[in-house]
């Protein structure tokens, strides 16, 4: 604060030289002068600083003394705004600036949403503008807890979701899986688990719940694999009385999943040369300026687009951007069949991390890739391990009248 106060007030660098400066520099110290960075040169004169209020207090000293005393700078907002008495329009562009700022930043420019995979991010955006949730949308119209439930009920996969606003943005965090109900009494609800899918079962852990299944058996789809019922019997081995618990299980299924896949053998290739131009554009809501290369026949446009921010969570509805103009022509080229086979290959084993990336093992691989005049053919079967268990209602029960009158 010590530092930036001269700059607020003002102060001047002067010059002092001839009559008797010893003395002056006396009396300016006995009346409560503040000089600063004051240094001698080989003519015998004094430069040194000192701010504006005291710079019209060095007469009676200047006269007693006879110095001759000159400004050599000056410093300080009173001598920039002296200066620019005739630059209305950078005082007013200023004032603009902030003014525009200000509306800027009550408003919501950047709607960011993360942890979605099932849901995607422009259906849900989509969703929201139809909610009246959108780009540019004052933030006291937006109500986070209220954005949050309206999501719940229009995606039931969604187990979880916050909103909340961070400067212009609105960031929504969904987390995605299978929703437990939790009852009145904080008890998961009654359910059973069947089979999505057809397969073997060759792994089955259960924690809650009867299995119905085991290890080598077949399900079919909708197929009972753990019930969610447990019968309570008497020592007559009869049923007396029926729970329900929520059943729980780990359960995998080795399956057979078709694979088939063309590979043209002819293809057309997109062959660059080295020339190419350079434009750019800026775009702001809905108007766009574009300058530089223009489109034109034979030339493959490329853009890259860099939305502006002032802060990390400040982002204007602004956006920059490089237009690229290659020209290129199309060849029409035939692989061979060596070629053919290894992206074929390539293509499969894509499809196969992709698989993996899911949860799926893949246990024996029986694709074969053939070639004939006009495709490359991938066709067969992978055998895979996959997870399967849905929770379906678990049917009730009830006891007969006699049996529960001889058990009463």
């Amino acid at each position: 604060m010590r530092n930036f106060l001269p700059y607020l007030n003002g102060f001047i660098k002067i010059c002092i030289q001839g009559g008797q400066t010893e003395r002056f520099l006396n009396l300016c110290m006995s009346r409560g002068i503040i000089l600063w960075d004051l240094s001698g040169a080989p003519d015998g004169s004094y430069s040194c600083f000192l701010s504006t209020e005291h710079f019209f207090l060095l007469a009676p000293a200047r006269r007693k003394t006879k110095v001759q005393i000159h400004i050599l700078e000056k410093h300080g907002l009173p001598f920039f705004f002296a200066n620019s008495k005739n630059k209305k329009a950078f005082f007013a562009g200023i004032l603009l600036c902030g003014i525009l700022l200000f509306v800027l930043s009550g408003r919501i420019w950047n709607i960011h949403i993360e942890g979605n995979r099932i849901n995607t991010t422009p259906e849900i955006l989509k969703f929201l503008e139809k909610q009246g949730i959108s780009h540019g949308i004052p933030k006291k119209q937006v109500n986070c807890s209220s954005v949050a439930s309206q999501i719940r009920e229009r995606y039931p996969e969604t187990a979880w979701v916050s909103a909340k606003i961070q400067g212009t943005r609105l960031i929504i965090t969904v987390k995605e899986g299978n929703y437990q109900t939790i009852s009145s009494e904080n008890e998961p609800v009654p359910c059973s688990i069947c089979a999505e899918k057809e397969g073997k079962i060759v792994k089955m852990i259960t924690r809650s719940g009867v299995p119905l299944k085991k290890i080598g058996d077949t399900c079919k789809k909708g197929d009972i694999l753990v019930l969610g019922r447990l019968d309570l019997k008497n020592d007559s081995q009869e049923v007396f009385r029926y729970e329900y618990v929520h059943a729980d299980a780990d359960i995998y299924i080795k399956r057979k999943l078709p694979y088939y896949a063309e590979l043209p053998m002819e293809y057309e290739k997109e062959i660059f040369f080295e020339e190419e131009k350079k434009g750019g554009f800026i775009k702001a809501g809905n108007l766009y300026l574009e300058w530089g290369a223009k489109p034109q026949k034979g030339w493959k446009r490329m853009t890259e687009e860099y939305p502006l921010h002032l802060t990390e969570n400040f982002q204007l509805p602004v956006s920059v951007g490089s237009v690229t103009l290659r020209q290129y022509k199309k060849k029409r080229i035939l692989r061979k069949e060596d070629e053919a086979k290894a992206e074929a290959f390539l293509i499969l084993q894509k499809y196969e991390k992709n698989l993996m990336e899911k949860g799926v093992q893949i246990f024996a691989n029986n694709v074969k890739i053939e070639v004939d005049h006009k495709n490359c053919i991938s066709s067969g079967t992978l055998e895979i391990i996959e997870k399967i268990g849905k929770e379906v209602p678990v049917e009730r029960m009830e006891l007969s009248k006699e049996r529960t009158t001889e058990n009463g």
